[in-house]
């Protein structure tokens, strides 16, 4: 049920904002991020990636001041030790952002966002609920594009047969941003 409401929110930010102005478009690119999985079964240690990469674009409409509603998907796979398959992931988030302008140039970001995770690992797929928040700086290049670099970490909670899965991630960011 969580997951069909996300996916609601997501269509109705993207659907209602097209036709308004003050609107955003990011693009990001992962050159490196970081996951460990846990599981809450006795004799089952944490599993940790060696290196991870990904994409994501999100949708931000402004809302009033430096505050924007935004939607996005995010597609990020990450390498496992010991010869173990990839774990991918593709997410789903919508929430909110907040944008503090220094100057005419340069502005940091935050971000706050819920989203519905897909994971397929070893051909197996799962869902879970994930909270994802974010920092970035960005400098403008004109009016409309602007470049950043960030962080985020997402935190995705799942429950199958009685044991419950987190996956926390580390995700630096670089992106561009064309605003119309």
């Amino acid at each position: 049920m969580k997951k069909s409401i996300v996916l609601v929110l997501v269509a109705l930010i993207c659907v209602s904002a097209v036709f308004a102005a003050d609107n955003s478009v990011k693009v990001s690119a992962v050159p490196y991020g970081f996951q460990i999985s846990s599981s809450s079964a006795e004799g089952q240690a944490s599993v940790y990636s060696k290196y991870g990469f990904g994409l994501e674009a999100a949708y931000q409409h402004k809302l009033t001041g430096g505050l924007y509603a935004e939607a996005g998907l995010a597609w990020h796979t990450f390498l496992m030790p010991e010869g173990k398959p990839a774990f991918t992931n593709v997410l789903a988030f919508a929430g909110v952002s907040y944008k503090y302008a220094f100057n005419d140039q340069f502005a940091c970001s935050a971000s706050a966002d819920v989203g519905t995770d897909t994971l397929i690992y070893n051909g197996k797929v799962s869902e879970t609920f994930t909270l994802v928040a974010g920092l970035d700086a960005s400098y403008a290049l004109n009016d409309s594009l602007e470049i950043l670099l960030g962080c985020k970490g997402s935190f995705g909670f799942a429950k199958k047969d009685s044991v419950n899965y987190v996956n926390y991630r580390i995700l630096p960011v670089l992106g561009v941003s064309y605003n119309f």
